[in-house]
């Protein structure tokens, strides 16, 4: 994961030695939840967000695309952590720094094939190469790139690479500050990907590994749509059950984003104007206090605890 280069553009500076923290939005979803956030920083100073918090969304590097399971993206979060704190960094995170830098220079266009077959080819660099898996650490980052960029610039001509991208790929990790700055996973209780039975109780192994880490661990029950339905006060008149359940209610759509069609008939999951809903946050925040708010007994109650978070950040 990787920070996104949107907001880090964006950073204030204070003439006074006022230091902003940084709160760090890891979303299990790659659309609505970007959308949204996106509209709460741009609107921050309307609806109040402290000044000296800056949002700093964690976006997916390449092989993490498509993850939706939250164990999963929190184990990576943990790891690219422990990697910044150690200053060391497996194979897999340094083809992912590699493949954000072809990105943001637009070697890599949006064609996901050519980029299934960079990924491809600088795995069996890897190993033909280097002798190295994707989960080995990387000895010398210099070395390594050097090795897998030479290859790379003869077999895909690649003219954007510049001579110095060891140095970019090393100090292109996450700039969290331990103790300082926030951790803050945004992620729905989605029975399919949120396993919670005995004999893998992930929801428990995230709900204790987020407080172990002072992470901060935001849960909507069912899905995200429900936050979305709560700025809107006809979420108190729909059925409980259903929305527990979430049933498919159409071959594409479930029963808490088809009740939010209805009441807002302009949303669609990837395209929507997050501002328009953004304005009514504060009701939001209150008709969530009339469902459950606690991230352990979220589990298997309807609610959400996304409103405790916009509250933290106006302080």
């Amino acid at each position: 994961m990787r920070e996104s280069r949107k907001f880090a553009e964006r950073t204030q500076v204070f003439s006074s030695d006022r230091t902003l923290k940084k709160y760090f939005l890891v979303y299990e979803g790659s659309d609505t939840e970007v959308l949204y956030f996106d509209a709460v920083h741009n609107m921050r100073t309307e609806i109040g967000i402290n000044p000296l918090i800056e949002l700093v969304p964690l976006i997916r590097s390449y092989s993490e695309e498509g993850w939706s399971n939250p164990k999963k993206i929190l184990d990576r979060i943990i790891e690219n952590l422990e990697e910044g704190r150690t200053k060391s960094m497996s194979y897999e995170t340094l083809l992912n720094r590699i493949m954000d830098y072809f990105y943001d220079v637009k070697a890599i266009t949006s064609s996901k094939i050519q980029a299934r077959n960079i990924w491809k080819r600088m795995g069996r660099i890897c190993e033909e190469n280097l002798h190295k898996t994707l989960g080995s650490e990387v000895e010398d980052i210099k070395y390594a790139c050097s090795v897998i960029l030479g290859i790379l610039e003869k077999e895909c001509e690649f003219v954007h690479v510049i001579s110095d991208i060891s140095n970019i790929i090393k100090d292109g990790g996450i700039t969290y500050a331990e103790g300082f700055d926030k951790i803050c996973l945004i992620v729905d209780r989605d029975r399919e990907s949120f396993i919670a039975v005995p004999s893998n109780n992930q929801y428990g192994y995230v709900v204790h590994t987020c407080a172990e880490k002072k992470f901060g661990l935001y849960i909507t029950n069912p899905c995200f749509e429900f936050w979305l339905l709560l700025h809107f006060d006809e979420v108190l008149g729909l059925d409980m059950d259903k929305l527990l359940e979430n049933p498919k209610v159409t071959a594409k759509r479930r029963y808490a984003e088809q009740e939010l069609r209805k009441i807002w008939p302009r949303y669609r999951k990837s395209s929507y104007k997050a501002e328009e809903i953004v304005r009514h946050i504060d009701k939001a925040i209150k008709n969530e206090e009339k469902f459950c708010e606690d991230v352990a007994l979220l589990e298997n109650k309807v609610g959400s605890n996304l409103g405790l978070l916009i509250r933290e950040m106006r302080l």
